[in-house]
């Protein structure tokens, strides 16, 4: 079965074709350089013609719009108040200490949540298997065969289904009740679940 290899991108969130055999591509929309995934985790030898089809990560600003909101807001106003306090004679000069807090405390904020925290979670969907990659120091893997699949279960809220995401659950034969794969805020999960039953022969990817 062949199914054009497709990543969302971790700067616009829009999904593009990519070369499976090549590390990294550009996104032909922003220009953000996106790994492909073109390696497989723990390949061996029967695994030669596995290939890439998906990668998909978390949701930046769709999935978390308080959080985008206030900590944009305090970044943007702690930098705003800082140059105040240079450039305005009406705002004192040890004001300019609260503008610092601010624009660390939501610089901090946004790299914790929107690079280190989504850079480093993704599902990867490949001709065999689908994979769970979790962490940073602490990393964590799950994986489950298509053919071992037993359920896919995807939950969205109201807020969830006007944005185009939702929280992906899969379920595999030998389970004990709970999710071996779990991925929240996942973009397109209802594409992510008609390509993998796809490769279950379960229908086609544009069913």
């Amino acid at each position: 079965m062949t199914n054009a290899a497709k990543i969302v991108c971790d700067n616009c969130e829009r999904d593009f074709a990519i070369d499976p055999s090549v590390a990294k591509m550009p996104c032909p929309y922003c220009g953000d350089i996106n790994r492909t995934g073109a390696v497989p985790l723990g390949a061996d030898p029967s695994s030669k013609d596995e290939r890439v089809l998906r990668v998909a990560r978390p949701a930046l600003v769709r999935g978390h719009p308080l959080t985008s909101l206030l900590s944009g807001g305090m970044t943007l106003g702690g930098g705003g108040l800082m140059v105040l306090t240079l450039t305005s004679e009406v705002v004192p000069h040890w004001a300019w200490w609260i503008g610092l807090v601010g624009l660390a405390a939501g610089g901090v904020w946004l790299l914790w949540i929107f690079v280190l925290g989504h850079r480093w979670d993704r599902l990867r969907i490949t001709s065999r298997r689908s994979i769970d990659e979790q962490g940073i120091i602490m990393r964590s893997t799950s994986e489950v065969l298509h053919k071992h699949v037993r359920n896919i279960r995807i939950t969205q809220s109201f807020w969830q289904r006007i944005v185009g995401i939702g929280d992906l659950e899969i379920d595999s034969a030998a389970g004990d009740g709970k999710a071996d794969i779990r991925i929240i805020n996942v973009p397109d999960p209802d594409g992510i679940k008609r390509l993998i039953d796809a490769e279950r022969g379960l229908g086609t990817v544009g069913d």
